[in-house]
């Protein structure tokens, strides 16, 4: 009996990703609401909350599915290009959807444990630290610091870029993240020396 009750809970939880991401396609995260997730489903909004305390976590949690995909697909950077095509990837993926940097802020630590952008950020860190040791003893970039903490600098300064670019204070969105590309590109050049 419990074997059925557990597969069942996972078929509904697995429903209602499922809707979340129909959804989150059709209109961004932004646009995402609980109801259509539930009616989409074949649900009860109790339903929904019992497998999600609230819509952030099932958006981090939809996030950290997709984010995870892209950051697997990245290759280790073997140059400077390559590097810099990385944290553009990275950048575009964080700067994608207006929610996503709050999302992250809120879930990449403790808050979001179990929710997978905190393993997503990690495979990002690592796969940036071992194309930077390969890198250093070749000089294409400053032996400044560690490959893991120049990692963990860059994917701070892909935050603080992506999060730049939701700022509306100064223009259209096309030329916000314009000057938040911009910005990535200076500060890794600022950071890893070139």
């Amino acid at each position: 009996m419990t074997r059925k009750v557990q597969a069942r809970t996972l078929a509904t939880r697995d429903r209602l990703l499922a809707a979340g991401r129909e959804l989150w396609a059709e209109g961004g995260a932004s646009g995402l609401r609980t109801d259509e997730v539930v009616l989409r489903a074949g649900t009860a909004k109790g339903t929904f909350f019992a497998h999600f305390p609230d819509r952030d976590h099932f958006l981090a949690t939809l996030l950290a599915e997709q984010l995870t995909a892209r950051v697997a697909a990245l290759p280790v950077p073997a140059d400077r290009a390559d590097l810099q095509a990385v944290l553009a990837a990275i950048f575009t993926a964080f700067a994608e959807e207006a929610d996503t940097v709050a999302l992250l802020a809120r879930f990449s630590g403790p808050a979001g444990a179990g929710l997978g952008l905190d393993l997503m950020i990690c495979a990002a860190i690592e796969r940036l630290a071992q194309g930077l040791a390969a890198m250093q003893p070749r000089g294409l970039v400053a032996n400044r610091a560690e490959p893991a903490v120049l990692a963990e600098a860059l994917m701070a300064l892909v935050f603080h870029a992506a999060a730049s670019a939701q700022c509306p204070l100064h223009g259209d969105r096309a030329a916000v993240r314009a000057r938040a590309e911009a910005l990535l590109q200076a500060m890794t050049a600022a950071l890893l020396g070139g």
